[in-house]
């Protein structure tokens, strides 16, 4: 039997990178999560411009209306926290997981990326993970057979 080398698909970048996840969950790479962590941030509120398909995630305290708790994984390896109903209300399509360069806005102490057009407005909004998915489209099947 040969052996085969599994090449990982992990593109590695030393610029800060947001990616969403197919589970709805929102993280940041190493370099995104020094720019956080130097900042001492523990809480993050998301906003949204509809015009620009940009988003952003601006530093917070724990008694701001709306902020998402971060969790670190390890001191500098990521960071992360879900964000589910946020991606529902900007009807982005999380059924893939994606990652979107970012840039920090020192001004408004906000990581801020774009999410390409082709991604949002999917299906006018609530959005099921995969496997959620399946099991719904097998329900119904029951159902009417």
């Amino acid at each position: 039997m040969a052996w085969e080398i599994y090449k990982r698909q992990i593109i590695r970048t030393g610029e800060p990178t947001v990616t969403i996840g197919k589970l709805g969950r929102v993280a940041f790479n190493m370099a995104a999560t020094g720019i956080l962590q130097d900042h001492k941030t523990t809480h993050v509120v998301l906003m949204f411009d509809k015009d620009a398909n940009k988003c952003a995630a601006r530093i917070a305290t724990s008694k701001d209306e709306g902020a998402y708790t971060l969790t670190y994984n390890g001191k500098y390896n990521g960071s992360g926290f879900s964000a589910v109903t946020f991606l529902n209300y900007i009807h982005y399509d999380w059924t893939q997981t994606r990652a979107f360069n970012a840039e920090w806005d020192e001004e408004g102490r906000m990581i801020v990326f774009t999410i390409p057009a082709e991604y949002l407005g999917a299906s006018g909004g609530r959005l099921r993970r995969a496997d959620r998915l399946k099991q719904k489209d097998q329900e119904v099947t029951e159902v009417t057979s």
